[in-house]
């Protein structure tokens, strides 16, 4: 399912930029809502990269991040 979600954001984020390049080449404004989507994802990627840089240094600091149940995968 997480690569059905992967795909999607990649799409999506290839949308916007392609979108935005289009009208700066066009000389045309950019829809509100092409904005608003493109800062939507910007948020998305920030805050994804720091829960994932807080695990890491938390894992790098020795803490062992609790799993939720049914997830047996070791992390080493």
């Amino acid at each position: 399912m997480i690569e059905f979600f992967i795909f999607m954001y990649a799409i999506l984020g290839m949308f916007v930029v392609a979108a935005m390049q289009r009208n700066q080449r066009q000389q045309r404004p950019t829809p509100q809502m092409m904005t608003m989507v493109g800062w939507g994802l910007f948020s998305l990627s920030s805050t994804l990269a720091m829960l994932l840089g807080a695990v890491a240094v938390a894992m790098v600091l020795g803490l062992q991040p609790q799993l939720p149940a049914g997830f047996d995968a070791p992390l080493f």
